[in-house]
C-alpha cells in the first residue's frame, strides 16, 4: 500500500497542529514540501504504463505486417487485430473507474502492468489469428485499467505549480515506448520480413531458439521475438512499482484514512529532504471518519453526479475532446506509415524510428505551455487544437506537395501536445472522490475514436481511389470544433489552483452536489 520504504524517524520538536483530513489540507502540505525525488520516482512508476502502451501498440502494427502473408489474413482480420486493442481499452477504462475509486490508484496500476506484460508475452505463443486477437484484447484491457489511474495519481502527488509539467512528462513516456519498440524492430527485423512457414508450431522463448539455432531462428520467427520485446517493459515497471509506488494521499483523504495520509505525507517530506515541514495530525475521531465516508460515492452515484447539471456540460464536452484526441493521435499513427511511404525510401524500421521521434517535440511543447503562466489549460487546449487543424490543411491534396511532409511532422507533435493538455485538464477538473471514474468515462468514449479511425480511413481511402483527404477533413473538423467551443463551454480554469481548492469551491458553492451527498448519506 505504501511502497517499500516506510517513513523514518519524523517526530519534529514542535507540536504538530491538528487539522481536518481534507484534500485541501493534504494539497497544502504537498505544496509546502515542493517538488523533489518523491515526485520523480512517482513519475517513473506511472510513466511506465504509457511507455508499455506505446511499445505494445507499435509492436502490434509491426507484427500485423509480418503475419499478413504468414497467416493469410484478410483486411477485416488485419483491422480487427488493431481495433480489438482499443475495444479492450474502452472496457479497461470503465473498470479502472471502479477499481481506482474503490480500491485506490496503486492496485489499478499494478494490475495494469501485469495484464500488459502477461498477455503481451502470451501473444508470442499464439498459434493463429483467433488466439492472437484474444490476447491482444486483454492487453488493451490492461492498458485501459492503467491510464485513468496514472492520469489521476500524478496530479494528486505533485505541488500545484508543477502539476501540469509532470503530467506532460508522464505522457511523454508513450513516444519513448514507441521509440523503444522501433529500436527493437531495427535490431530484430528491420525490413519486417523475417517470418517463415510453421513458425507458430512448437513455441519456445526466443532466447532459447537463438541459443539453439543462432541467427537462423531470428530470421525465421522474428514476430515472436518482437512480441517478447514489446512485453518486457511492463514486467520491469511492475517490479519497481510494487516496491516503490505509493497510494494517492488525496484518494486516502477522500476515504477518511487519516493515519495512512499522514504516513505518506511524512514519506514525501523525508524523500524530498524537507523534514522541516510539519505534517498535521489529522483528526481521526469517529465523527470525522463518518463525515468523510459520507462523501464517498459508488460508481453509479459518480456517473449520476457527472451527468447532473453541475458537471454535465464539462463531462460531455471532455468526452468529445477525448474522442477527438484519440481519433487524431491513434488514427494518424495508423495512417502515417502509408502517408510517408509515398515520400520516403527508408526501410520500415527506420521510418518507424523517425515517426516515433517526431512525437518528442510535442512533449516539449506541452511542457513549455504548462510552464507558461500566461496560458491557462482551456486556452492551451484551444490553441493546440486549432494549430493542429491548420497544419492538417497543409496535408490535403490541394496544398503544394512541398508542404505535405513538413505539415505532417507538425501535425504529429501538435496533436500530441493537444493530447497532453486534454488529459491534464480532465485529471484536474473533477473531484478526487470520483476522479478516476470521470477520467475513465472520458477516455472510454475517446477510445471510440481510436476504434473507428482505422476503419474510416480504410473505407474512405478505398472509395476515393487512394485519397487521404476525407480522413484529413474529419480530423480538421473535429479539432476546429474543440478549439472554438472549449472557450465557451469550459468555465473552470484549473491551472495554478490547488486540487483541494477547486474541490472546496465545488463543495461550498454548488448546492446541488451537496444535496446529492445528503441524499446518499440518508
Amino acid at each position: 500500500r505504501f511502497g517499500l520504504w516506510a517513513p523514518q524517524k519524523m517526530d519534529p520538536i514542535a507540536p504538530r497542529p491538528e487539522e481536518r483530513c481534507t484534500t485541501q489540507n493534504v494539497q497544502r502540505v504537498i505544496d509546502e514540501v515542493g517538488f523533489g525525488s518523491f515526485q520523480i520516482m512517482m513519475l517513473c512508476m506511472t510513466g511506465g504504463v504509457m511507455f508499455a502502451e506505446g511499445s505494445e501498440m507499435l509492436i502490434m502494427g509491426s507484427i500485423t505486417t509480418l503475419l499478413h502473408d504468414h497467416w493469410g489474413l484478410d483486411p477485416w482480420v488485419r483491422g480487427l487485430m488493431v481495433s480489438i486493442v482499443f475495444i479492450g481499452f474502452s472496457l479497461g477504462n470503465l473498470l479502472s473507474g471502479i477499481i481506482g475509486d474503490r480500491y485506490g490508484r496503486r492496485p489499478a496500476i499494478l494490475l495494469s502492468y501485469l495484464m500488459i506484460g502477461g498477455f503481451g508475452l502470451a501473444t508470442a505463443a499464439a498459434t493463429g489469428p483467433v488466439m492472437m486477437i484474444t490476447f491482444r484484447f486483454f492487453v488493451g484491457v490492461g492498458c485501459g485499467i492503467g491510464f485513468p489511474s496514472v492520469y489521476s495519481l500524478i496530479p494528486e502527488v505533485c505541488p500545484t505549480q508543477h502539476r501540469g509539467t509532470v503530467s506532460s512528462l508522464m505522457i511523454g513516456f508513450m513516444p519513448l515506448g514507441e521509440l523503444y519498440a522501433a529500436i527493437g524492430v531495427l535490431l530484430i527485423d528491420p525490413n519486417l520480413e523475417g517470418t517463415t512457414g510453421h513458425c507458430e508450431l512448437g513455441y519456445e522463448p526466443s532466447i532459447v531458439g537463438v541459443v539453439k539455432e543462432g541467427a537462423a531462428y531470428r530470421s525465421r520467427c522474428s514476430w515472436r521475438t518482437l512480441c517478447e520485446w514489446g512485453a518486457l517493459p511492463a514486467f520491469i515497471f511492475f517490479t519497481f512499482s510494487f516496491l516503490f509506488l505509493y497510494e494517492s494521499p488525496h484518494w486516502l483523504a477522500s476515504q477518511g484514512r487519516t493515519e495512512e495520509v499522514e504516513k505518506i505525507l511524512k514519506t514525501i517530506t523525508v524523500q524530498n529532504r524537507m523534514t522541516s515541514v510539519l505534517v498535521p495530525r489529522f483528526l481521526s475521531t469517529h465523527s470525522a471518519r463518518e463525515s468523510m465516508r459520507s462523501q464517498q460515492v459508488t460508481f453509479a452515484q459518480a456517473v449520476a453526479i457527472l451527468f447532473s447539471s453541475l458537471y454535465f456540460a464539462t463531462t460531455v464536452f471532455m468526452m468529445f475532446a477525448h474522442f477527438t484526441k484519440d481519433f487524431c493521435v491513434f488514427g494518424l499513427a495508423y495512417v502515417f506509415p502509408q502517408f510517408f511511404a509515398a515520400h520516403g525510401t527508408y526501410s520500415p524500421g527506420i521510418e518507424l524510428t523517425i515517426t516515433a521521434s517526431l512525437a518528442l517535440p510535442g512533449v516539449l511543447l506541452a511542457v513549455l505551455i504548462m510552464r507558461w503562466d500566461a496560458i491557462g489549460h482551456i486556452q492551451a487546449m484551444s490553441v493546440t487544437a486549432l494549430a493542429s487543424a491548420l497544419c492538417a490543411v497543409g496535408m490535403l491534396e490541394a496544398a503544394p506537395d512541398l508542404l505535405s511532409s513538413p505539415m505532417a511532422y507538425c501535425v504529429k507533435f501538435l496533436t500530441l501536445a493537444y493530447f497532453i493538455v486534454v488529459v491534464v485538464y480532465t485529471a484536474e477538473v473533477f473531484e478526487a472522490a470520483f476522479r478516476n471514474t470521470a477520467v475513465g468515462l472520458c477516455t472510454c468514449v475517446g477510445r471510440v475514436g481510436s476504434i473507428i479511425a482505422p476503419l474510416m480511413f480504410e473505407l474512405t481511402h478505398h472509395s476515393s481511389g487512394g485519397s487521404f483527404d476525407i480522413f484529413l477533413l474529419c480530423i480538421i473538423t473535429f479539432l476546429t470544433t474543440v478549439g472554438i467551443l472549449c472557450n465557451f463551454i469550459l468555465t473552470k480554469e484549473t491551472k495554478g489552483r490547488s486540487l483541494g481548492e477547486t474541490e472546496q469551491v465545488d463543495l461550498e458553492t454548488k448546492g446541488e452536489y451537496g444535496t446529492m451527498k445528503e441524499e446518499k448519506a440518508s
